[in-house]
């Protein structure tokens, strides 16, 4: 496997991590009717990013319907766009959407399809 993949897939993973997370405050906050926007982590690569992106439930799950895509927050982008693994495909106030392409693509699809939330 090349660098660049091993890079990608790396970042895949970590997104995907944090995508984990926000499925279970995505259902924290049905359960307890929460109004309002929802504090969800920044879905970028970095491993120690703990930025809040605040959205509105519907907002979240229209992210969750392309199993490619994630949200991050502004500025957070960069990292996986510089590696292939991403690019740009929306720039809402508050956050940014990117898909995954590549191998990172092909990773996170995987691991969608593999969430038990």
């Amino acid at each position: 496997m090349a660098s660049t993949d091993l890079t990608q897939e790396r970042m895949a993973e970590n997104q995907s991590r944090f995508r984990e997370a926000n499925e279970r405050i995505e259902a924290t906050a049905y359960n307890t009717q929460l109004l309002g926007p929802v504090p969800f982590i920044c879905e970028c690569p970095n491993a120690e990013c703990m930025e809040i992106v605040r959205l509105e439930l519907d907002e979240y799950e229209a992210a969750r319907e392309n199993p490619r895509r994630f949200f991050v927050a502004p500025g957070h982008a960069g990292l996986s766009v510089a590696a292939g693994a991403a690019v740009i495909v929306d720039e809402k106030a508050g956050y940014t959407l990117v898909d995954k392409i590549g191998v990172a693509g092909e990773i996170a699809e995987a691991r969608y399809d593999d969430d038990p939330y």
